[in-house]
Parts: C-alpha cells; sequence; structure tokens
C-alpha cells in the first residue's frame, strides 16, 4: 500500500494547448492513452464505502488500483491506495487488496459502471527541492449512451513538502486560469449516472469519536469548501438563484465552522482568509438579495423592474467568479487548511489532539445557551435582535450537521433527528422574518423606494407568532449531545 498526495485543479479546453506550450518549456513531456474501467455492485456498495476499483490500460499493460481515504475533497487529496498488475481488463480480487474480506455476493455483484478515456501528458517538475509530477489530463468520462468531456491538472507530491503543491499551482495560474478541483474520475462517472444539478446541499461528514479535533476540522472545512466549489461550477455554467443559494450557505458554513473551532485555528493567515470569505459571500448576496425581492411581490410593474436589476447583478457576479480574486482565495484557503500555521501552534496543540467527541458537546452546548437567552421573548424583540437569534439559530443548525455523525445510533440519533427538524422550523421562521424586514432597504439600495410591495402587518404579526413558537418548541427539546 501507498499515500497518493495531490493537487486537483480545473482547467478550460480553451486554455489546455497555451497550458501545454508553457509545459514544454518546463521539460519533455510522456503522452499516454488512458482507459481506466471502473466496478461498482448495482448498489455502489464500493463508493458508499469510500473505496475505488479500477483497471486500467496505459497502452502497453494493465494496472488494478483500488483506493481509499477522502474519496470526497476539495483541492489537495490524500488516499491510501493499492496498485498491481493484472492479465486484462477484470479486476483480481486476491488477499493482497483490501476487498478481499467482502462477502462473497457483493464481489460477484461487481460489474463495469463506466469508463474514463483520457490523454495525458507527464513530466516531473523540481521546485525548491520537491519533486513534482504535472498530468494535464483531457478526456470524456462514458456510460451507457452519456458521455462528458472534460481538462483538468493532477499536481502530485513525489518527494519533498506539501507546499510546492499550492507553488507550482499558483505559477500556472499566471499562465492559464485555474481553479481548485473538487471531482475526482470516479466522481465524474457517477455523475454521468444522474440527473444534472441545479445546487448542491451540504453532505454529510464522515467523523468518528476516535477523531481528534483537529482531524475533524480539517474533514468539516474540506466538505465546506467542496460545497461552495461545487456550486461555484454550476453559477460558472448555468447561473440560478438555488445554485446561489447553496453556494452562500456553503461559505457560511465555512465561516460558522471558524467561529466554532477558533481557539484552534487563529494564525497570522486567518483574519484575511475570513475578510476574503467576507466580501466573496457578499457578491453572492448582491444577486440573492434580488432573488428574495422577487419571493416578496406579486406586482407585474416591480417584478419587471427587479428581473432587470437581477439580470444585471447575474452577469456581474459572473464577471466576480471568473476574476482572479475567487480563485485565488479557494487555493489559498485549501494551502492554509493542508499546511498552515495553525497545524504547529504550540498554544493549542493539546486541544488540536483531544478527541473530537468532547469538543462537539462543549461547543454545541455554548451556542445553545446563547441562542436560547437571545430568542427569549422573541414578540417582544426589535428586527435586529431577531436576526442575532437568527444567526445564533444557523450557527447551531451548521454545529449539529458538522459533528452529526457522532450521534447516529439508537435513542441519541432519534433525539439527533428530532432537534435538527425543531431546528429547520426555527430558521425557516426566522428567515422570512428577516427577509420582510430586509425588503425595504433593499429596494430603496435599488432606487425602488416607491414601489408597492405584498407586505402587510397581520401577516409580519402571524411570522412572529409562528417563529416564537417554534423557538419555544426548540428549546425544550433536550439537546441530543448531553
Amino acid at each position: 500500500m501507498g499515500q497518493e498526495i495531490e493537487l486537483k485543479l480545473q482547467i478550460a479546453a480553451t486554455d489546455v494547448e497555451r497550458l501545454a506550450e508553457w509545459a514544454a518549456a518546463q521539460g519533455e513531456a510522456a503522452i499516454h492513452p488512458l482507459r481506466s474501467i471502473y466496478f461498482d455492485t448495482p448498489g455502489q456498495a464500493l463508493t458508499r464505502a469510500g473505496m475505488s476499483l479500477r483497471v486500467r490500460h496505459d497502452g502497453s499493460k494493465w494496472v488494478q488500483t483500488i483506493k481509499s481515504g477522502q474519496g470526497k475533497g476539495v483541492g489537495l487529496f490524500v488516499r491510501d491506495e493499492w496498485e498491481k498488475p493484472v492479465a486484462g481488463p477484470v479486476p483480481e480480487i486476491g488477499e493482497d487488496t483490501p476487498l478481499f474480506g467482502l462477502p462473497p455476493q457483493t464481489l460477484d455483484a461487481l460489474a463495469p459502471i463506466f469508463e474514463i478515456l483520457v490523454e495525458r501528458g507527464t513530466q516531473d517538475i523540481v521546485r525548491d527541492g520537491s519533486t513534482l509530477e504535472l498530468a494535464i489530463d483531457r478526456g470524456e468520462a462514458v456510460a451507457a449512451d452519456r458521455r462528458s468531456g472534460f481538462c483538468e491538472i493532477e499536481l502530485e507530491l513525489k518527494g519533498g513538502a506539501a507546499e510546492a503543491l499550492f507553488a507550482l499551482a499558483r505559477e500556472i495560474d499566471a499562465i492559464v486560469p485555474v481553479r481548485l478541483g473538487t471531482t475526482t474520475k470516479l466522481e465524474r462517472g457517477l455523475h454521468l449516472l444522474d440527473a444534472v444539478a441545479e445546487s448542491v446541499k451540504s453532505e454529510p461528514i464522515p467523523l468518528s469519536p476516535d477523531q481528534t479535533v483537529q482531524e475533524a476540522f480539517a474533514a468539516i472545512m474540506g466538505s465546506c469548501l467542496r460545497q461552495y466549489r461545487l456550486n461555484e461550477d454550476i453559477l460558472l455554467a448555468r447561473p440560478g438563484p438555488e445554485a446561489i443559494h447553496q453556494a452562500r450557505v456553503a461559505l457560511r458554513r465555512v465561516r460558522s465552522a471558524l467561529s466554532i473551532f477558533k481557539d484552534l485555528t487563529e494564525d497570522g493567515q486567518s483574519d484575511r482568509l475570513r475578510g476574503e470569505l467576507k466580501w466573496l459571500a457578499g457578491e453572492l448576496g448582491k444577486a440573492r438579495d434580488l432573488d428574495v425581492l422577487l419571493q416578496a411581490t406579486q406586482d407585474n410593474d416591480l417584478r419587471a423592474k427587479l428581473i432587470a436589476e437581477r439580470t444585471a447583478q447575474y452577469e456581474a457576479l459572473d464577471q466576480t467568479l471568473n476574476g482572479a480574486r475567487p480563485r485565488a482565495l479557494m487555493l489559498d484557503f485549501a494551502q492554509w487548511l493542508a499546511t498552515g500555521d495553525w497545524r504547529e501552534n504550540a498554544d493549542s496543540k493539546a486541544m488540536r489532539q483531544a478527541g473530537v467527541a468532547g469538543f462537539a458537546e462543549t461547543a454545541l452546548s455554548k451556542i445553545f445557551k446563547r441562542f436560547r437567552k437571545q430568542s427569549a421573548k422573541l414578540e417582544k424583540l426589535s428586527d435586529e435582535q431577531r436576526h442575532e437569534a437568527r444567526k445564533l439559530a444557523k450557527k447551531l443548525r451548521y454545529g449539529a450537521e458538522f459533528f452529526g455523525e457522532l450521534y447516529t445510533s439508537g435513542k441519541v440519533g432519534k433525539r439527533h433527528e428530532r432537534f435538527l427538524d425543531r431546528l429547520e422550523k426555527v430558521q425557516d421562521g426566522l428567515g422570512k422574518l428577516n427577509d420582510l424586514a430586509n425588503v425595504p432597504e433593499l429596494l430603496d439600495r435599488h432606487g425602488l423606494a416607491g414601489a408597492r410591495t405584498e407586505i402587510d402587518e397581520n401577516h409580519r404579526r402571524a411570522l412572529i407568532e409562528r417563529a416564537a413558537s417554534a423557538c419555544d418548541a426548540l428549546i425544550e427539546t433536550k439537546p441530543f449531545w448531553t
């Protein structure tokens, strides 16, 4: 068994030739035609277990590869892998593979599910004592009659420091724009089997009680950044309200995680990254605000004006996302997550190495206590005070989701589901009130201060009553973490 450390980057097909010219100046590249056949059961048992099985032909021989570890990540992928030569395009599951202990019915059900066809150019590049392999892939995923082309870069660390991967990525970005990669070739094939997504919601984070706080933080942040990047890719291809919303949710989750783990992650880089995240969230918020306004009115004249404003804002957002600043932010964040000074801070070492279960209980208790205090007598609070309660509810929701996989068994699992269900009702109620409170200011911002909206006091009072009832129900709910 070996370990693969690679940085994935996405590149536009129109930029591949320019990158290839730059690469040729770095040294001679070897060109390989690759045909990879991926295997799984009809129910995708291997994928669900975080494993992948492929048999690849490189033009001269067949090699079987099994990978495990961070099947879903962003940018930097660190995975265990097992490789061996095989006779042909059929897996050989012997005692020398981690799949040997699977039930016979699972092994018997393994079959090809898709292929990845790639023309790969590879070469070794040395930077500051580190040796890296640069691979430029042009290919397509093929599943039955469905095909999807792609271009990507893989930088694999052969020897030296992981920082060299990011330094080379920035060197390449100065030649052609690159984005932090989120999609493995396994996922590219699996995507062909599903409907085209209009947005990507957060996914469960595979935490376990034996993990350290540092390991849990890295996994949580990786999941948040992945959600953002997947939605950013959708926005770059076909902008829509739901992708904007989920991209903002992903950034809020990042910022909530940084707040929850603040004592662990403070260093010379974290403040700047927080500032950049706030800026990017604000750019997305400009478009999201117009979507909210459109939902708040049925007036045809006002809707026409808002649709025109939204079209202009979507165009501005596209220009922002295609700029260098968001690309640099994601790359900087991924590097900080993998190699940042916070990982070596002596003051937080004991906390980083402690078990995540105790940390989760303390963190969730603190947030819940603050929420109970802030949301008391919700009917009498001002819009600003209810907004503060809403922010705490969001932070509590994200925390409950971050640590959710620690609380899945038996009665605890049911309490976790009940808590999240009631918390979702709180968020929904407070969110509608916040949207309603923001309508006048948003109209004014867009030069529509005199426009008529469908807001009345009876509706507002009914929303407050429902939100207050939801808050009371949540406060009376026994926390799942105690």
